[in-house]
């Protein structure tokens, strides 16, 4: 049987690579895993086959003696908030995240309200490969509905003080469930907003939901036309949040978690700072600052969480905006995220790029390059060869440490490709290094 599970859960194209019997199948899994009783909480983002699938994989628990409890429409955060607040045994997300429309996915949360680890992935898939068990017709499970958002609301609002500043902020949550959360609570917050791609559409009308530069040229030009204090960003399921400044720059997800961490960590004596292998220098300076140190795990909302269990830490996240706050959920949440960033700034009098400068500055370059998978092992080892005269950390693809920065070759879970990431001071010296590592990746790929 062929590998179901990616990055983080079963994801791909609707009605080709993801079915409704590939849902009702996960759900008969699920239930399985959890001796064909329970409750499960279910949440969807609002794609238009989220009720398609919702409506097969809830009866697929059932068949398989497990209770649903329906969340309806839901960011991410909520769902993981909504599994341990309602003493769930499981919860399924039903989201792509920051794909585009025509794609969905399944993730998997245990009744922490966190993604399922790999050891359980592959066991859902072992459960698959020899068949679900189903229960008699007198042990059927139900479904009923709950209303999650107002106490994830309410559990914020006790946490975090009201801003001072009354900031303007852009909220663009791309048509998508992050709409239903965000723009309201910043407003009770004390935050002056302006909603932008603010109606629900399943098909995503307004911009792409991956929050790159590329795709918030929309609310760059907004938040200047509109003479904003800054714009918040969030992907399809507003577990992710990217920053514009009042200038329409991006600030970068790994400088937004490190800006969210220096400030939710001060205080904290020796605090433990967990992130992947493809996150910027910033946070060690981070780290520094707050007499703390830095955890590097593999890529992927599991092997932070993994590592959370494993060893502990005060805050996780990854270069993509997502961040997770352990004493609040043991899930990225796009919404806190942006909450915290917010609140950092509030507590100076700054403008946003101001405040984004009192962090050092790193130039990142981003490329890729097509690799069959068959040959991303034999690469890998060429490449370790090529550069085991530098320090080098094979944790996840391969990172090697210059003295003016680092590069990172790290071959895709889910695509035929190589991700080069390289980080410098200075934008020349990061395209050096960039330039490098693509060569030497073509050189590797040209020769296995």
């Amino acid at each position: 049987m062929s590998k179901l599970f990616g990055t983080f859960g079963v994801r791909g194209i609707v009605n080709k690579e993801l079915t409704t019997k590939t849902a009702l199948e996960l759900g008969q899994a699920l239930a399985t895993d959890l001796g064909n009783r329970g409750r499960v909480a279910v949440g969807r983002d609002n794609r238009t086959s989220g009720v398609m699938l919702e409506e097969a994989l809830i009866a697929g628990l059932n068949s398989g003696g497990c209770d649903a409890l329906r969340l309806g429409l839901a960011p991410t955060p909520v769902l993981s908030f909504a599994t341990r607040y309602f003493s769930c045994d499981a919860g399924v997300m039903i989201t792509a995240s920051h794909n585009p429309a025509e794609y969905n996915g399944i993730k998997f949360w245990d009744s922490d309200g966190a993604g399922f680890q790999r050891w359980r992935e592959e066991k859902i898939e072992r459960i698959l490969s020899r068949g679900p068990k189903m229960v008699g017709w007198s042990k059927i499970g139900h479904s009923e509905s709950a209303e999650a958002l107002p106490h994830y609301f309410d559990a914020i609002k006790k946490r975090v003080p009201k801003f001072k500043r009354g900031l303007k902020v852009v909220v663009d949550c791309a048509n998508a469930v992050g709409n239903l959360v965000t723009p309201k609570l910043l407003r009770e917050l004390g935050c002056k907003v302006v909603s932008l791609n603010s109606q629900l559409d399943g098909t995503f009308p307004g911009r792409k939901l991956e929050t790159v530069p590329e795709n918030l040229e929309g609310l760059a030009k907004t938040v200047v036309s509109c003479k904003a204090d800054l714009g918040v960003a969030h992907d399809g399921d507003a577990d992710r949040t990217i920053i514009v400044d009042e200038r329409g720059d991006i600030i970068s997800g790994d400088r937004v978690f490190a800006h969210v961490a220096l400030h939710y960590l001060s205080g904290k004596t020796r605090p433990k700072i967990l992130t992947t292998v493809a996150t910027s220098s910033v946070l060690e300076d981070v780290a520094t600052k707050l007499g703390g140190e830095v955890v590097r795990t593999k890529v992927g909302e599991p092997e932070l969480v993994g590592e959370l269990r494993k060893n502990g830490g005060d805050i996780a996240g990854e270069e993509n905006g997502g961040v997770i706050f352990p004493d609040w959920l043991l899930c990225r949440d796009g919404i806190m995220t942006a909450v915290q960033f917010i609140a950092a700034l509030d507590n100076t009098e700054l403008k946003t790029s101001e405040f984004n400068l009192t962090l050092p500055v790193y130039f990142q370059i981003k490329r890729r390059l097509e690799c069959p998978n068959h040959k991303k092992a034999k690469v890998l080892d060429r490449l370790a060869k090529r550069f085991s005269g530098h320090r080098i950390s094979r944790k996840d693809g391969l990172r090697i440490e210059f003295e003016e920065g680092w590069l990172l070759l790290r071959p895709s879970g889910t695509e035929p490709i190589f991700r080069c990431f390289a980080e410098a001071k200075t934008e020349k010296q990061a395209k050096k290094i960039a330039d490098l590592g693509m060569k030497e990746l073509k050189a590797a790929i040209r020769q296995s």
